[in-house]
């Protein structure tokens, strides 16, 4: 089962064939360190299985596995040694060494010791989508991910990958549904979440376990601090933690997705587990793309690709401040649903539009229905 995801996008112009690309890794399956190599990297079996396909397909779904060794060389003991030698040839020479010969020092010591030092191994596995074009890796950071992506370019280079980027900014979007306290269809807030301010001082305020519609968390959001997590539920069934940076942490599948399932034999638990984990994150991932403002292209426009049946239509320009003004004085208060409905746009642009209003106080804090009223402005 995956634990945390980070989004990569297809480029349009890839089609898929998994007898090439299969090919293709073999060329780099995974080899053990030799006795002077810092780090090796290679392709293994998904399954764990020793000589087995480095690439499995389930339902439609590709699943690789990225097996990383690395010896483990401790950098005092490199300065210990290298200090040694350093000695050894002032005691010899008479003369102290300049800092090209510590170098090279160094660098001989580092290739002396390499074959003493123990090994560690650790894997990052891989989930290409071809239906939804696209491709999530396990990682817990974006430069350990994009290391992969350069060693799956390899083996396709038709494959143009990109970071997927929402349309709305995740932290702007986190923060709205907090304001309002109304989070996007399908989902629901948790009890944590973590806000950061942007200021020279960086801030942060983390809640762990709490409910977050309270009063002091929207005090903070009022005096600039930002969500950078934020935890969430989808349809009952996967609660995660979303980030400003749109990776998708702390995965976990509820008691619900398990229910009337017996247990897989031990040869067929791989692929139960992969057909639930991806069948459950297809639904989850379109959805949250969505909640975000569809997926941002790089000619500066939106499209709700996590929509492909929605109607085709030409998009709406956003209101402009006295439009929106205008609305308020004519219906007495604003709501996310008027302003969707009044301007045609998404419920996640309507509450950053909401959320901007308040950080001006143009409109109050939401009231128990989560009206938002007009605020008085003094006379000049």
């Amino acid at each position: 089962m995956f634990k945390q995801l980070i989004l990569y996008r297809i480029g349009a112009d890839w089609s898929p064939n998994a007898d090439l690309f299969q090919d293709s890794l073999e060329r780099d399956c995974f080899a053990p360190c030799g006795a002077t190599q810092a780090l090796s990297a290679g392709w293994v079996s998904p399954r764990g299985e020793e000589g087995g396909a480095l690439l499995e397909q389930i339902d439609g779904h590709w699943l690789l596995s990225l097996r990383l060794e690395k010896r483990i060389l401790p950098g005092a003991v490199v300065r210990e040694v290298a200090e040694e030698r350093a000695e050894q040839y002032y005691d010899e020479t008479g003369r102290k060494p300049g800092k090209k010969q510590l170098a090279d020092i160094k660098e001989q010591v580092v290739l002396d010791l390499l074959p003493q030092a123990f090994t560690t191994k650790s894997h990052l596995r891989v989930w290409i989508s071809p239906a939804l074009r696209l491709v999530m890796v396990e990682a817990g950071s974006i430069s350990k991910a994009d290391e992969l992506i350069s060693l799956l370019i390899k083996a396709d280079p038709s494959l143009n990958l990109h970071l997927l980027q929402s349309a709305e900014s995740p932290a702007a979007c986190m923060g709205a549904w907090l304001m309002d306290g109304v989070p996007p269809e399908h989902f629901v807030i948790d009890r944590d979440c973590e806000l950061k301010a942007a200021d020279e001082m960086k801030s942060v305020v983390k809640y762990g376990r709490h409910n977050l519609d309270r009063d002091d968390v929207k005090a903070h959001l009022m005096a600039g601090k930002m969500p950078t997590r934020l935890a969430m539920t989808f349809k009952e069934r996967i609660s995660f933690t979303l980030t400003d940076t749109l990776q998708i942490k702390g995965i976990k599948f509820l008691d619900v997705v398990f229910d009337g399932r017996d247990k897989p034999a031990k040869d067929e638990a791989f692929d139960v587990d992969m057909a639930l984990a991806t069948g459950e994150l297809s639904q989850l991932i379109p959805a949250l793309i969505d909640a975000l403002g569809g997926e941002l292209d790089f000619a500066g426009q939106s499209q709700k690709v996590a929509a492909e049946d929605a109607p085709k239509s030409a998009p709406n320009p956003s209101p402009s401040l006295d439009e929106i003004l205008k609305l308020a004085r004519v219906r007495g208060y604003l709501t996310r649903a008027i302003l969707m409905t009044a301007f045609q746009m998404g419920e996640s642009r309507a509450s950053t539009v909401l959320h901007n209003l308040m950080e001006v106080e143009v409109i109050s804090l939401p009231d128990e229905s989560f009206r938002f009223h007009l605020l008085e402005r003094e006379s000049p």
